[in-house]
């Protein structure tokens, strides 16, 4: 009897990477990782991250040595044709699985969260998008540009205003506030002048200004700086679904808006703000917490490719056609 082909889904972020490993009928194996967003570590630690994480996957589904036939791999960072170049030849080069397929981080994020059908997706941890899918089949991503360019509601943004907003403090801009004994804390220096330091020599990375948002939260309850931080990012965040929801022509209508990524931890300081704007241009959106791991996502995606259904794809589904690389 010839086993079914095993097919792996990954999601490759700047925090962590995870891949789950199976056949088309069920999951059996997930693995975990380091950082695969190859702008802030990399190629080839990017790749090894890949790798690692099947290999986990696979140990832990007894499949050592057997092949994978199909990998869908979702990735942070692939925001351009230069970038989906580079992250083809380097998930190529790590040999996870006969054929490899790289997509967008919202695409499996987004199935994940639908399987296919019409709604919206935002996404907030060290990064931030949304991207969606409305009932012709229609797809958008919005944002997801990086920290440099436009990445406003983002951990990697709260952090950067805490910092902010600690110097305009300096200044006498910004009200008394908690913030700088904690910056100088987490960041590990004596003086909080050093921060300007090390933010100007690149010591400081994107990960560990992201990692600031949890404290900022927490001190939220207490600190009136920090909670204008959280209300201003959840605004802004706001901006990202509203948008889709434009593009897809959904505004009026009734969607599923799933809410992913460790911001949406923040607390009411930023949630109620977010939600709020977003019901302003969207009534009757409905908001929920995605109950899948966007890995699952890629899974799903890698399963209809494994059984050869690329170019058969279901109305629902053929916008992955457009999305698959």
């Amino acid at each position: 009897m010839v086993a079914e082909p095993l097919v792996v889904g990954v999601d490759g972020g700047a925090t962590k990477t995870v891949a789950l490993i199976g056949t088309a009928a069920e999951i059996l194996g997930r693995g975990e990782s380091g950082s695969s967003n190859f702008h802030n570590v990399g190629t080839v630690t990017a790749g090894n991250a890949l790798r690692k994480a099947v290999v986990n996957a696979k140990r832990q589904a007894g499949f050592r040595r057997r092949t994978v036939n199909t990998a869908v791999v979702s990735l942070a960072g692939v925001d351009s044709t230069g970038g989906f170049r580079i992250a083809r030849r380097f998930v190529r080069k790590a040999g996870v699985a006969q054929h490899a397929f790289v997509i967008h981080d919202s695409v499996s994020a987004l199935y994940a969260a639908t399987k296919g059908k019409p709604g919206i997706i935002v996404n907030s941890g060290t990064g931030c998008f949304a991207a969606g899918i409305n009932q012709s089949g229609e797809y958008v991503r919005i944002g997801g540009w990086g920290y440099l360019i436009d990445d406003k509601g983002s951990a990697f943004d709260i952090g950067m205003k805490a910092i902010t907003m600690g110097y305009r403090m300096m200044d006498g801009r910004t009200p008394i506030t908690s913030l700088i004994p904690l910056l100088k804390r987490r960041l590990g220096v004596r003086r909080f002048d050093q921060i300007l330091d090390n933010i100007y020599s690149d010591r400081i990375s994107v990960e560990e200004i992201a990692q600031l948002a949890p404290y900022v939260s927490r001190s939220a309850s207490h600190d009136k700086v920090c909670r204008q931080i959280l209300e201003e990012a959840g605004t802004s965040l706001a901006e990202l679904p509203c948008t889709a929801a434009r593009r897809l022509r959904m505004t009026k209508s009734s969607f599923p808006l799933a809410m992913v990524g460790g911001v949406f931890k923040s607390g009411r300081h930023f949630v109620e703000p977010f939600m709020r704007t977003v019901r302003d241009e969207c009534p009757k959106a409905r908001f929920l917490t995605l109950q899948d791991e966007p890995a699952r996502g890629a899974y799903l995606i890698a399963t209809k490719l494994a059984l050869g259904r690329q170019k058969t794809f279901s109305h629902k589904d053929r916008w992955l056609q457009k999305v698959v690389n």
